[in-house]
């Protein structure tokens, strides 16, 4: 039996062979041992109200009680819906886009340990304002989390002036609320670039995915601020943006010529499986005869053979940030909170 179960369970309604009742919170409370007014802190994500140790205590309790909360009387009580919307674009749900499904697990995973549920919602055609609207009409969710956002969002512009909470992946324009968390996309690449010089590689490529995204600006320019650092260039000749299609075609060219880089440096993980299937088919092997790196660090880079050695972002922890960052704006109205920028990491696989 466990610690937890030994402080007492709740106890039967009827005698001996009769269904146990359903715990219910004061059982909650009882077996984590901590306040009633503390197990519905936790239940309602009041998280200024309670330790790490205790939010521990009590949902471990709730897991021993296999206690379900009423979600029906939480939201009648507080007025809340205690879901966050998440708003994805057509490009964002196709099966290709591995890093979003990391993402979207671990804020699924964030949210639900504040007691809210993620909601997920698209749009159709060019314009998602209208889809916007409907929601903050119909009230179903108590925040609105964007990602893939443009500095000057219209989502983020619509949000902020119907004052629905609301927290982006990615930067915002200054006239707007910065809600928001994202990467240092530069830093990221200097560093996988100080990590490739040292490995040993000295001709590079650069491939990016299609767009003028500025992160895909970004990890550009990095890729050159990390080569001009060990005074070292990159032709112009040896950078390519385009669809997949297009990348696969421009490898194969780049990969036959005679003289070919030591290392692929791609935009993405998505970029790098690419790259890695096309030397596969030119009977190179990734990680000896050249080199391929990524940038996201999320499962599409672990199915590659070798797996692909990347820059990840750290999907759990700007999880957590957003989801904190709408439950203190649900709680306590507008913060003017700066943004929010999260250092990366090189991840080692078997591509370079």
């Amino acid at each position: 039996m466990s610690e937890l179960a030994r402080r007492g369970r709740p106890p039967s309604d009827g005698g001996p062979g009769k269904p146990r009742r359903r715990p219910n919170i004061d059982d909650v409370a009882r077996l984590a041992g901590v306040s009633r007014q503390t197990v519905s802190n936790v239940l309602n994500g009041r998280s200024a109200y309670f330790s790490a140790d205790t939010l521990a205590k009590v949902t471990a309790a709730m897991d021993e009680l296999a206690y379900q909360p009423n979600r029906a009387a939480q939201t009648l009580r507080s007025q809340r819906s205690m879901q966050i919307g998440y708003h994805m674009s057509g490009e964002e749900l196709e099966i290709v886009k591995g890093f979003t499904l990391s993402f979207l697990q671990a804020l699924i995973k964030a949210a639900a340990q504040q007691g809210y549920q993620i909601v997920v919602f698209t749009h159709n055609g060019d314009d998602p304002r209208p889809v916007f609207r409907e929601l903050i009409a119909r009230r179903n969710v108590d925040a609105v989390i964007v990602s893939e956002s443009r500095v000057d969002d219209p989502r983020v512009r619509l949000l902020a002036e119907t004052g629905l909470p609301f927290a982006s992946f990615g930067r915002l324009a200054p006239e707007l609320p910065q809600q928001w968390v994202d990467i240092d996309n530069a830093a990221g690449m200097i560093s996988l670039v100080d990590y490739l010089v040292a490995t040993g590689y000295r001709r590079y490529a650069y491939i990016g995915a299609e767009g003028s995204d500025y992160w895909k600006l970004e990890r550009l320019q990095g890729f050159r601020d990390g080569l001009a650092r060990h005074s070292m260039a990159l032709d112009d000749d040896d950078v390519f943006h385009g669809s997949d299609v297009e990348i696969r075609e421009w490898i194969r060219h780049l990969l036959t010529a005679r003289s070919r880089p030591d290392a692929i440096v791609t935009s993405s993980d998505s970029v790098a499986a690419v790259a890695v299937n096309v030397c596969h088919a030119l009977g190179l092997q990734v990680g000896r005869d050249i080199a391929i790196t990524g940038f996201d660090g999320g499962a599409m880079g672990l199915l590659t053979e070798p797996t692909v050695t990347s820059v990840r972002i750290p999907v759990e922890r700007i999880a957590g940030e957003l989801i904190a960052r709408c439950q203190q704006e649900i709680e306590n109205g507008p913060t003017g909170r700066p943004g929010l920028l999260v250092p990366t990491e090189i991840v080692r696989g078997g591509s370079a």
